[in-house]
């Protein structure tokens, strides 16, 4: 059995597991760790992944439950990134109703071009 740990600064803690997982997605992060995930919502997912709560109401943690919220973390900060880069237009994306999830792809621009001349009506 796993030792358990009371979080003793949950917003320390949660700033700390908010950076090492952007740092496990990117060595060089340089965004605003807010526009991906804030404070709060870091709180939030640590209370739900808890193992409850010690007799001062600070949440319990043991190697598992810390995992997890490494890993959802994580899967938080790439899904943002991903959707910040589909709104940029730089990957494209849609629903796959065979795999049940959304799928991500980048163009390659010399076929784009390609395609898209191909696609022009002749002139004359």
């Amino acid at each position: 059995m796993s030792e358990v740990y009371a979080i003793t600064n949950l917003e320390g803690y949660a700033e700390e597991m908010r950076v090492c997982a952007a740092k496990n997605i990117c060595d060089t992060y340089d965004d605003d760790l807010n526009e991906y995930i804030s404070i709060g919502q870091m709180i939030n997912l640590v209370k739900e992944n808890c193992l409850g709560f010690d007799e001062e109401n600070r949440p319990m943690l043991d190697e598992n439950a810390n995992g997890e919220i490494f890993e959802q973390t994580c899967v938080w900060i790439h899904n943002i990134g991903l959707a910040r880069l589909a709104a940029k237009d730089l990957v494209q994306c849609a629903w796959s109703d065979k795999e049940n999830t959304m799928i991500f792809w980048t163009e390659n621009k010399n076929e784009s071009k390609s395609k898209r001349k191909r696609n022009k009506k002749p002139k004359g």
